[in-house]
């Protein structure tokens, strides 16, 4: 006799939705850990952010992009931008909605907290300073 025909129909397929629901929580564990560590852009895309300056209340980041270049999706807190350059280009947030960015050089702006890709739809660099609050 094989264990199978010990054990029964219904103890194989309550075996099997363990393995599945097993396997289920593996992945998702294994997707939200490289998620979490994939936030911080200046780890991820340390090509495209620098940090310039870094204390208790914020980080202020330098940020710059080449025409046609896009940056990972990272989490990014509540910030003020302001553009050194023209910043022309697109967003895509987490949820995979996309809206079109075009800022002036010398404009600033404030962005809530988010996670967001940007593509750079430009012809030149795109370069801002990015103050990130802590708080």
């Amino acid at each position: 006799m094989d264990v199978k025909s010990l054990l029964g129909p219904c103890t194989v397929k309550y075996n099997a939705a363990i393995m599945k629901t097993l396997i289920s929580v593996v992945c998702f564990t294994v997707i939200s850990w490289a998620t979490a560590v994939a936030q911080d852009g200046v780890k991820v895309a340390p090509e495209n952010y620098k940090v310039l300056l870094e204390n208790t209340h914020v980080r202020v980041v330098d940020f710059t992009l080449k025409p046609g270049q896009k940056s990972p999706m990272v989490s990014r807190p509540n910030r003020v931008i302001y553009a050194i350059t023209p910043a022309i280009g697109k967003l895509t947030g987490s949820d995979g909605k996309t809206i079109a960015m075009n800022r002036k050089a010398g404009e600033a702006w404030w962005r809530d907290a988010e996670s967001l890709a940007v593509e750079n739809t430009g012809q030149v660099e795109i370069h801002t300073v990015v103050v990130e609050l802590k708080q």
